[in-house]
C-alpha cells in the first residue's frame, strides 16, 4: 500500500509550519512553535487562515523534500505547463520564503488570521504585496512578491507568474518597533535558499545502514523540533489534531515533555551528537525547582517557564470538524512519577559517553536534588506515562523509572562524586524498589507484569523493562509479559499502548510502541523477527516520511498531532541498535548500555 499524502513540515527552529500536498500553508505558529497560529485552516476550514500558492487551472500536484532538508518542493502539473514551488522558513528570522518557477500563471492567496482565527486582519494593499495587521493589537504581518505579478480583484488574491517569483512573508510582533525590520530590502533569495539548505544538511550524521533515508528524515524532524535557542525538544509541531476524527481525544503538543524529550536526546547521543544532548539536559536540569517536586509539571514552554491548564477554542470547527480545539493542555497538574528518571537515564548515558565529569559536578545540585525527592516519594501514585486523567494508580512503568532514578543517582555518587555514603544509601532505595515490584508481580498471581496495582492487564510501557536494565528480555516473567503483549496489544505487527482507559477503548496502534517491540526482539537476538516489526513501522510513515501519533492499520493514514517527536526518536535508537548488534557490538540478550558496572 503507497504511503499517504498528507502535510509537509517546515522549520527554523524557532517555529514550524505545515504545507499540504496541494500547495496551501495551513499552520503557522508565530513568533515560536507554541504561539498563536496566524494561519490554523488545519483546524477551521473557513476561520483559519491560510497562504496558497496554487494554479487556477485543473491540477495535479506532488510533494518532495528538496535533497535532506526542511525544504519542502511542490510539483503542479497541467495540461498547460508545469510549477514548482519551493517552501521553506528561514534561519534566525519569524517569515516564509516560497520560491517559484512557473510556465503558468499561479494564483496567490495570503490570508493571515490573529489569535487562532479569533481575529480578521486590517490590510494595507502596497505596490509589490500588502501589510496585514492585527486590529486589536501589535501583529502585523508583511507580504513581498518579487518578480511577475499583478492584483486580482478579491483583496487578498494575486497572480504571479510565468517565471521565476520569490514571496516572502514576514512576521512582527509589535510593528511599531519592528517596522525598520520589515522594510528591509530582502536579501538575495538564493543566498537564502542555499544557507537554509546547509543548515539542515549539516546537521544530519553519519549512518550507514538500512532505512538510510528514513533515518536522514527522522533526524531532521528531531533537528526541526528542537528550539535552537536552548536545545528544547517539543513533543510536536501542533496542536488538536485528534487521535480520532470526531471525537474529543485532541490536545496541545506544542510543549518540550521531559519525557518525550528525553528519548530524542538518547536518539541523538547514539546517533553521535552528544553536544545536542548535553544541550537539552542543560535545559531541563535547569528547570529544577529545589521546592517540591523537581518536575512540578511533565512539561514546560520552550523558554523553560511552566504552562497551566487549557483553554478551549470553541470558535473553531476542529480539524475534519473534531471539537474542542485545546490550547494548553490540562496534564500540567497531574503527578508523573516517571520523568525523573527519564532523565536521569539520558544524564548516565550522556556521562558514560563522553566521561564529562565536570558536567556532573557542576549539575550536582539538580541531580541531587531529583534523585533524592524520588528516594522519598517513589511510591505515590501518578497518572502514568498515558497521563490518564483521574484514574491514579501504582503504576508498574512509572515504578520501574523511579528504580532508574535511584540506580542512576547510586552510579553518579560512587564514580563521579565519591559520595560513597549516599551512593549506597540510594542503592538501597533502589532495592527496595526492585522487591515491591517483584513482590507484587508475585502477589497478582499473573504469570507476567501488570500496568498497574488496579490495573491488572498489560500495556505497552511494559516493553521497556528490558530496554531500561530493570530485567533480562529473556526472564521467564518478562517472557511471558511479551508473549501477553503479542496476544493482547499487537495485531498486523502495529502495537497498541493498551486496548481502553477510562475515556473508552483505544482506537489506533500507537507508533513508538512498535519500535520498543523491535527493540525488545533485538535484545533477544530474533533480528529476522525485529526487521519485520520496523518494516511495518516505517509503513506508519506519510509519503514525505513523517510520523504522527497514532495510525490508521488500515489505510496508514496519519492520527493525532504531526510530525511527532516519539516515532522520530524511536526509529533513530532502534535503527542505531540494531546496526550494533549487527556489527557483534552487542550479543543477543545483552543491555546495550550497562546501569551498572557489573550488570
Amino acid at each position: 500500500m503507497a504511503h499517504p499524502s498528507f502535510y509537509g513540515f517546515l522549520s527554523n527552529s524557532y517555529t514550524s509550519a505545515l504545507v499540504s500536498p496541494d500547495g496551501v500553508i495551513e499552520w503557522f505558529p508565530c513568533p515560536r512553535f507554541d504561539s498563536h497560529a496566524i494561519f490554523c485552516r488545519l483546524l477551521d476550514q473557513s476561520r483559519g487562515g491560510f497562504f496558497s500558492i496554487q494554479p487556477s487551472i485543473p491540477f495535479h500536484s506532488r510533494q518532495t523534500y528538496d535533497d535532506n532538508t526542511n525544504i519542502v518542493m511542490t510539483t503542479f502539473q497541467t495540461e498547460h505547463g508545469i510549477a514548482e514551488v519551493k517552501d521553506f522558513l528561514p534561519i534566525g528570522r519569524v517569515a516564509i520564503w516560497r520560491r517559484v518557477k512557473t510556465e503558468i500563471p499561479l494564483e496567490l492567496v495570503c490570508r493571515p488570521t490573529f489569535s487562532f482565527g479569533a481575529a480578521g486582519a486590517a490590510y494595507n494593499i502596497t505596490d509589490d504585496g500588502a501589510l496585514f495587521s492585527h486590529p486589536g493589537g501589535g501583529e502585523a504581518v508583511k507580504l513581498i512578491i518579487h518578480g511577475p505579478m499583478k492584483k486580482l480583484e478579491h483583496r487578498d488574491h494575486w497572480e504571479i507568474g510565468p517565471g521565476e517569483v520569490t514571496v516572502v512573508l514576514l512576521y512582527a510582533r509589535d510593528y511599531q518597533s519592528e517596522q525598520q525590520m520589515l522594510d528591509e530590502p530582502l536579501t538575495d533569495p538564493n543566498c537564502v535558499e542555499e544557507g537554509t539548505r546547509h543548515f539542515w544538511q549539516r546537521s544530519l550524521l553519519p549512518y550507514e545502514g538500512p532505512y538510510q533515508d528514513a533515518f536522514n528524515r527522522s533526524m531532521l524532524v528531531i533537528r526541526g523540533l528542537t528550539y535552537r535557542t536552548n536545545g528544547a525538544l517539543l513533543a510536536a509541531a501542533t496542536t488538536s489534531l485528534p487521535e480520532v476524527v470526531g471525537e474529543t481525544r485532541q490536545w496541545d503538543y506544542r510543549f518540550v515533555w521531559v519525557r518525550d524529550a528525553s528519548y530524542a536526546a538518547e536518539a541523538l547521543l547514539l546517533a553521535g551528537d552528544p553536544v545536542a544532548c548535553r544541550r537539552f539536559i542543560e535545559f531541563m536540569l535547569n528547570t529544577v525547582d529545589l521546592a517540591g517536586k523537581p518536575y512540578a509539571a511533565p512539561f514546560y514552554k520552550v523558554d523553560g517557564t511552566q504552562s497551566s491548564g487549557e483553554k478551549e477554542l470553541l470558535w473553531l470547527a476542529g480539524y475534519k470538524n473534531s471539537r474542542p480545539v485545546r490550547v494548553g493542555n490540562a496534564a500540567s497538574d497531574q503527578t508523573q512519577m516517571d520523568i525523573e528518571g527519564d532523565l536521569l537515564w539520558v544524564v548516565l548515558l550522556y556521562w558514560q559517553t563522553t566521561h564529562d565529569d565536570t558536567f556532573i559536578k557542576e549539575y550536582w545540585w539538580a541531580i541531587d536534588t531529583l534523585v533524592s525527592w524520588v528516594a522519598e516519594n517513589w511510591n505515590t501514585p501518578d497518572a502514568s506515562l498515558w497521563e490518564f486523567r483521574e484514574d491514579n494508580d501504582i503504576y508498574l512503568h512509572s515504578q520501574v523509572m523511579c528504580w532508574v532514578s535511584l540506580h542512576v543517582g547510586y552510579i553518579l555518587a560512587e564514580e563521579v562524586m565519591h559520595l560513597d555514603r549516599l551512593a549506597q544509601s540510594w542503592k538501597n532505595v533502589a532495592d527496595i524498589i526492585a522487591q515491591h515490584i517483584w513482590d507484587d508481580q508475585k502477589e497478582s498471581d499473573l504469570p507476567y507484569f501488570a500496568q498497574g496495582r488496579r490495573h491488572r492487564q498489560v500495556d505497552a510501557a511494559l516493553l521497556t523493562l528490558p530496554l531500561y536494565g530493570f530485567v533480562e528480555p529473556n526472564h521467564p516473567v518478562f517472557a511471558k509479559t511479551l508473549e501477553r503483549i503479542e496476544a493482547v496489544l499487537v495485531e498486523n505487527d502495529f502495537v497498541y499502548r493498551y486496548r481502553e482507559d477510562n475515556m473508552g477503548t483505544a482506537r489506533y496502534p500507537f507508533t513508538l510502541a512498535g519500535f520498543w517491540l523491535a527493540r525488545v526482539y533485538l535484545r533477544l537476538g530474533n533480528l529476522k523477527r525485529a526487521d519485520e516489526l520496523i518494516a511495518q513501522q516505517l509503513q506508519c510513515a506519510t509519503d514525505l516520511g513523517l510520523f504522527a501519533e497514532h495510525v490508521n492499520p488500515k489505510t496508514f493514514e496519519p492520527h493525532g498531532n504531526f510530525p511527532q517527536l516519539f516515532p522520530h526518536a524511536a526509529l533513530i535508537t532502534t535503527l542505531i541498535e540494531r546496526q550494533k548488534l549487527s556489527e557483534d557490538v552487542i550479543s543477543p540478550g545483552q543491555h546495550p548500555q550497562a546501569m551498572t558496572p557489573s550488570s
